[in-house]
């Protein structure tokens, strides 16, 4: 809260602050089980952001985003190894930390070179301990244990360096964002918020054109026995998520903090989510394409790229130049594989992505969408449910409730002109049927009671093609293998981009910017563009082989 408040108090502060914050369980459950004690507004903001998180990385945002808290819960000492960050300036209490040589040098890795060291250690030959690390100009204040360092090792760092760093000082940086839709608009808003002037492209005549033009979807974690990287990542995605929405959309009109109600059938009792809720995906795309940052053109189909010195050129049809940036973000699907696959990007990509980009899937979703008035309102609920499909009721404000149910999940092939105009798969009577039977199961009373609205002229409904990746996670990373060469992509998002999309963009700008990493580094490697580049790559020998 200092450091908070020193940073809004500077009329010299910059664009972003990051804190990167490590406390043990025990101290977490101490600070945060209980009401709050301050009655500052600033401090009630962070201690309902913090409560009621698990152990491991979180990443808070406040003052409109501007201010990030990286909350580490759990044990310091694996924080050290396994957490992305170059730090400025480190506040260390090793007091009870188990501090020896070993702990000096993890700290030493988590440093940007002339980072500040601030400890309070235990007795020990610390000077020596952070001489061998690399710090110098150690002070020690006596007659305690406290001092103070800086780390310049007289070594070179070489891939420590953040590849962002030189970016980082650049506050006129222009990055192109290809796609206007959840996944695009949460990647431009990630990178304006830290000063970045980022241009939008989009070859439809409007936001949320695709799949991100669902009525209302859900925001809920994904729950797995074995807490798997995809419950963990999804833990953390939705809680950001959530956190946007209560800052930019109207609540109980464009999102609501409502839980949700997970039924699991045979598989055990049902789960009530309470960090959970619903969002309409468009609103929010378009509350994070109004940041005066951004600016957004319609009707830009980008077919290829150029790439001179630092700056990459797009192109449209007929060669026409759209821009230049210093940065490209295909956040557009399957629109990404086209163009990323293609022979003339062979230099630009990493070796095995056209494998990756293959595995990709086209899922077709339909949804079901009626109205009830505010008499038969009553018996739908006010509660989201899903497990079998989902169902979602908002009152839309005029007396009526607007209700949603589905969607369906059926394998599609890849949107071309003509899938998209018809935009379904199986006939629409039979993908009506289908939703109506999983919400007879969901919830019987309610499918009873909407049934004839899913059937003949009365029915209505929203189709979309979702592009998902074969572990159900998106593809947040560099097209190449190191990520230097400027090209970033967002895709993959399938039916979770209200859990995944805040989150991956907000590991993409920290690779760009060199900031902390929002999760753990082994967490992170499960979203990252490259993770199967050497299973791949393995394959790919083993085909030539054979």
């Amino acid at each position: 809260m200092a450091t908070w408040l020193a940073w809004q108090a500077d009329p010299q502060r910059p664009t972003m602050l990051h804190y990167v914050g490590h406390i043990s369980p025990q101290d977490y459950e101490r600070y945060f089980s209980s009401p709050p004690l301050h009655r500052s507004e600033d401090y009630q903001a962070l201690h309902t952001a913090a409560a009621n998180r698990a152990k491991g990385i979180h990443r808070l945002l406040f003052s409109k985003g501007q201010l990030s808290l990286t909350l580490c819960i759990g044990d310091s000492k694996a924080f050290f190894a396994d957490h992305h960050l170059f730090a400025d300036t480190l506040w260390v209490d090793a007091l009870d930390l188990g501090w020896d040589k070993w702990n000096a040098k993890a700290l030493a890795r988590l440093c940007s070179r002339g980072a500040t060291l601030i400890a309070d250690l235990p007795e020990g030959p610390n000077a020596a301990w952070l001489q061998e690390a690399g710090f110098v100009q150690i002070a020690a204040t006596p007659p305690s244990n406290a001092l103070s360092a800086t780390f310049d090792p007289p070594w070179n760092l070489g891939a420590k360096e953040p590849p962002g760093s030189k970016v980082r000082s650049m506050p006129t940086s222009h990055c192109c964002v290809v796609g206007a839709g959840i996944s695009g608009a949460s990647v431009a808003y990630a990178l304006a918020r830290r000063g970045w002037r980022v241009t939008v492209l989009d070859k439809a005549a409007h936001p949320a054109a695709g799949a991100s033009g669902l009525p209302a979807g859900l925001v809920v974690p994904h729950i797995s026995a074995d807490d798997s990287p995809r419950s963990r990542l999804s833990r953390v995605g939705a809680r950001l998520m959530l956190q946007h929405a209560e800052e930019l959309l109207s609540h109980g009109t464009e999102w609501a903090m409502s839980g949700v109600l997970e039924h699991r059938f045979e598989e055990g009792p049902d789960r009530q989510h309470t960090h959970a809720g619903w969002i309409k995906p468009r609103a929010l795309v378009e509350a994070w394409l109004t940041h005066p940052s951004i600016s957004v053109r319609y009707g830009a189909d980008v077919r290829h790229l150029d790439h001179q010195d630092t700056t990459w050129s797009l192109f449209g049809a007929e060669v026409n130049k759209l821009l230049d940036a210093d940065m490209v973000v295909f956040a557009n699907a399957y629109g990404a594989r086209a163009m990323l696959s293609g022979s003339d990007m062979a230099l630009h990509r990493a070796p095995t992505l056209p494998l990756t980009l293959g595995d990709l899937q086209a899922v077709h979703g339909t949804a079901n969408l009626g109205t009830v008035t505010a008499g038969d309102a009553r018996g739908l609920g006010a509660l989201p449910h899903n497990g079998n499909g989902c169902f979602i009721a908002i009152p839309d404000g005029s007396g009526k409730t607007f209700w949603l149910a589905g969607s369906s999940f059926e394998p599609d092939t890849e949107p071309t002109a003509v899938s998209m105009e018809i935009h379904r798969l199986a006939p629409l009577a039979e993908q009506h049927a289908n939703n109506l039977e999983r919400l007879q199961v969901l919830l019987p009373d309610v499918g009873k009671a909407l049934a004839p609205q899913f059937i003949g002229e009365r029915a209505d409904s929203w189709s979309g093609t979702r592009c998902v990746t074969h572990d159900r996670l998106p593809l947040a990373g560099p097209v190449d293998a190191q990520g230097r060469n400027g090209l970033w992509m967002h895709v993959g998002m399938g039916a979770r981009g209200l859990t995944f999309s805040a989150l991956g963009a907000e590991l993409i700008a920290a690779r760009i910017c060199g900031e902390p990493w929002p999760v753990e580094s082994s967490l992170a490697r499960s979203m990252d563009s490259q993770r199967l580049r050497k299973r791949r790559a393995l394959r790919e020998v083993e085909s030539d082989s054979t």
